[in-house]
């Protein structure tokens, strides 16, 4: 089989917005995604997978470098957050900041099935809003760091849209940047952000009044109706997505009695099965209980009143010595350091 068919297929508006991105820079784009055939059959496809976009997105910086970073900004441009329809419309019309983060984190799947969006208040009353791969640190490679960028574009879109500030300039805490030269300058220029480095997950930071301010007229029947249809296309995706399901088995279980066994036979399908679909989409099984293991430990990290030898026994380590080998190789970073 061909590598895109191991890869999880994301809305096809990804195609279109960076597509037009690229046509806008350089002109003819059908060499980017693979040649004339494969681009007419993406101009009339329903979705494209995450391994041709990433794909895409290693030749443009292979042949044109750093301008890649201004593609990025471009797709941003072009993404009309219109198409999406209510899961957006419904974040659009949110009270505050805060619920904002939340529906967001509630209707990622529309937006990237595999990046898992956190938010978490910290103890001074901060926004904290994580953006977490499928990737660990120490697996992260070129290829998927340049499309983080594009991934992140589109949210920083969003979250400017949500708060009519287009221009308001954002912090993002980052571990680090591992292209091969220092292109922070430019990043924080065509992003209009502030990187900071050395945090164990990537994630913006809003301060309290802005969290909780209410940024918008805010209509509650219209928001209550938008996130009703929100929640029936959800759930429609969600029936078809083994990701979304075996996601919600985790939340819904104590770590310890968390193994492909159990979790498959929550779902009504064999291990067997579980596997052959997961491997499907480009993940394994072990690969999102480690993810959901790594989302469990960064709050609990955050709680003053934990310790790592606690934390370690709660997510089904052996001991501390493990669960913090295991830590360091998912950020990158010791358990120790604190993430807020």
């Amino acid at each position: 089989m061909e590598a895109t068919e191991f890869s999880t297929q994301l809305p096809i508006f990804w195609f279109g917005t960076f597509d037009a991105a690229l046509n806008e820079k350089f002109g003819e784009t059908a060499p980017f995604w693979g040649g004339e055939e494969t681009y007419r059959q993406l101009l009339s496809a329903n979705s494209v997978s995450a391994y041709q976009l990433e794909q895409a997105v290693a030749s443009v910086y292979q042949q044109h470098g750093t301008e890649l970073i201004e593609c990025f900004s471009l797709t941003a441009k072009y993404f009309d957050e219109i198409e999406l329809g209510a899961p957006v419309l419904a974040m659009l019309t949110a009270p505050t900041l805060r619920s904002f983060c939340e529906q967001l984190c509630r209707y990622s799947i529309h937006i990237h099935p595999l990046l898992k969006l956190i938010c978490r208040e910290t103890e001074h009353g901060e926004l904290e809003f994580w953006t977490l791969t499928h990737e660990f640190v120490d697996e992260i490679t070129l290829v998927s760091h340049l499309s983080l960028g594009l991934y992140l574009s589109v949210i920083l879109k969003l979250i400017r849209r949500y708060l009519k500030s287009p221009n308001i300039r954002l912090p993002i805490h980052i571990n680090r940047i591992t292209i091969d030269m220092d292109v922070t300058p430019l990043f924080e220029q065509i992003f209009n952000v502030e990187v900071r480095t050395g945090y164990p997950a990537r994630y913006f930071v809003f301060s309290k009044q802005l969290a909780d301010k209410t940024h918008r007229r805010f209509d509650p029947v219209l928001h209550e109706s938008l996130t009703a249809l929100a929640e029936q296309q959800t759930d429609h995706i969600a029936q078809s997505s083994i990701l979304y399901k075996v996601n919600n088995v985790l939340q819904n279980k104590e770590v310890n009695t968390i193994s492909l066994e159990s979790v498959a036979a929550e779902l009504h399908i064999s291990p067997r099965t579980l596997n052959r679909r997961l491997q499907q989409e480009g993940v394994s099984f072990r690969r999102l209980y480690d993810k959901y293991r790594l989302e469990q430990s960064l709050k609990m990290l955050n709680q003053d009143n934990l310790s790592v030898t606690y934390i370690a026994h709660e997510l089904g380590f052996s001991d501390s010595s493990a669960f913090s080998r295991a830590f360091k190789r998912w950020t990158g970073e010791s358990p120790k350091q604190k993430v807020g």
